[in-house]
């Protein structure tokens, strides 16, 4: 084997040779190319290349999301492909060869045999918005060189565009087992982010506020109980301690990081507190141990609501293992998502464990056998094997995150009016959201980045005591840093799919605002 083709099976241009199956029979020999194990993705289009003058080029181009398998069935031809500057050039003149090219890269097809006969197949349709046609277009693509004119605050398709050929095989592979409901991928993905969350136990659930709600229920929390809980959060939160007839007991929160503030938590219990839930806001940790020491050693069960908070952590330790139990969502714009609904619960109490799983699935641990008065709330084995999937590369996303909320905290520290997110030094967070506070301007500072191209959201514009769902039940006034929170705060795009040129554009729009 040539040096080239050695060199290519590492893949550091982007392409990588692999072995097919070949079966010699006799009546001819067989070659075999598998999605799963030569490929790596569906196919969805498939074309050949014939009758190419002998030693002649074709089909120099860039594709920025696109993957590609050639198979060279007949002479022989060369594929240089060419990405963050490196070129690797590879000769296929054997039909049991294949190369996969990853996405981003740019292809030239040249010295082709006078029989070559060439396969090609695709991860997706024909795409022309995907298709790079100059290799100047491709290089000022490659190098984000192309002029950023505006920045989603979020969009999903560019996730799901990344992954679209991985989480094809997943659900393919979910499809294949006939397991719908429970199963092996709902039990592994469990006991994965059991393990990643430091815990002995996770239950998947229907969603976040489901998770919330079971495990209350579990504790027999319900009608003359109290729930301590912050007054800015989103509303889910207090929904779930509504749901089981329990009454929320809402405390203000921290003013520079929208957190519960553990120092008011003592005045609010009383002999009817049953829990208290504290909301890793944001993905930023909650101060626990002040928590704690608030609850000075009451019984009284602490109930993490983690639905932004996968991945942070609190002196060390990940949230989803500081509490009696946590709630987690995994609504599709999480740092870990599911394509729809979903949700779970961590613990290390096997008993709360199983009595969950009891009261999500009909009350029952046996069929047609229903101990409690549960309902049906389950993560269904398709949502489980996409997170498992996604589970693997959390961490990554979540460092990504993190670098660009310093360079938001850099770049934007000591603008006038502009108040900027508190880190305490025990918090690791993974930053869900990147929440600023404009008080007096936040309406003229969104005025300025729509007319920018600059998305952006507000977590949360009214705080739980003024919603009208709960209207006569607290006073404005009664909360007034989760009010002036509620009245300033507004969130930055910040996204692991979002490029650094993408954020250093939201900063210049930002310091233009603020020092013009």
């Amino acid at each position: 084997m040539s040096e080239a083709l050695k060199s290519d099976r590492t893949g550091g241009s982007g392409v990588r040779l692999v072995p097919l199956q070949t079966i010699p029979m006799a009546n001819g020999i067989l070659g075999v190319a598998e999605v799963s194990k030569h490929i790596g993705f569906p196919v969805h289009r498939a074309y050949y290349i014939r009758d190419v003058p002998e030693g002649s080029s074709r089909g120099s181009h860039g594709h920025k999301a696109l993957r590609q398998c050639f198979l060279c069935l007949r002479g022989s031809f060369q594929l240089s492909i060419t990405k963050n500057g490196h070129t690797e050039i590879v000769t296929l003149d054997r039909p049991d060869l294949a190369a996969v090219v990853e996405p981003g890269c740019w292809r030239d097809l040249s010295h082709f045999s006078e029989d070559s006969v060439v396969v090609v197949l695709a991860s997706d349709e024909y795409d022309e918005a995907d298709y790079i046609r100059s290799f100047g277009d491709f290089v000022a693509w490659e190098a984000e060189g192309e002029r950023i004119t505006s920045v989603p605050y979020l969009d999903l398709a560019r996730g799901a565009r990344e992954m679209a050929p991985e989480l094809e095989l997943v659900m393919r592979r979910v499809l294949r087992s006939g397991y719908f409901i429970g199963g092996p991928e709902l039990a592994r993905f469990e006991t994965r982010f059991a393990d990643y969350c430091g815990v002995g136990h996770m239950v998947g659930a229907g969603n976040g506020l489901d998770a919330l709600v079971l495990a209350l229920r579990a504790w027999n929390i319900g009608p003359g109980d109290e729930v301590i809980m912050p007054a800015h959060t989103f509303i889910a939160t207090a929904l779930a301690v509504d749901e089981v007839g329990a009454t929320p007991v809402l405390v203000d929160v921290e003013a520079d990081t929208g957190l519960l503030d553990v120092t008011k938590v003592a005045a609010a219990v009383t002999a009817r507190t049953r829990a208290v839930i504290p909301v890793h806001l944001y993905g930023l940790p909650v101060d626990m141990d002040g928590l704690k020491a608030a609850l000075a050693g009451r019984d009284i069960r602490i109930l993490e609501d983690a639905c932004q908070s996968h991945g942070a952590r609190y002196k060390g330790r990940r949230t989803g293992a500081l509490g009696d139990a946590a709630a987690f969502s995994f609504y599709p714009t999480k740092n870990l998502g599911a394509l729809g609904d979903a949700g779970g619960l961590t613990t290390n109490d096997p008993t709360l464990a199983e009595t969950v799983r009891m009261l999500g699935n009909y009350g029952s641990r046996v069929k047609y056998e229903h101990e409690l008065v549960g309902r049906n709330s389950r993560l269904d084995p398709l949502q489980a094997a996409i997170l498992d999937h996604k589970l693997d590369r959390l961490d990554d996303w979540n460092e990504r995150r993190r670098t660009y909320a310093r360079r938001y905290l850099s770049a934007l520290s000591g603008l006038p009016g502009l108040e900027l997110p508190a880190v305490r030094d025990w918090a690791e967070p993974i930053w869900h959201v990147f929440p600023v506070r404009i008080p007096g301007r936040r309406a003229e500072l969104q005025a300025h980045l729509a007319e920018r191209g600059v998305g952006v959201n507000i977590h949360y514009p009214t705080p739980i005591h003024l919603q009208p769902c709960y209207a006569g039940r607290w006073r404005a006034g009664d909360f007034p840093v989760s009010e002036a929170f509620a009245a300033s705060v507004l969130s930055l795009p910040l996204d692991h799919t979002h490029t650094e040129a993408e954020i250093d554009y939201v900063i210049d729009q930002l310091r233009a605002f603020f020092t013009p």
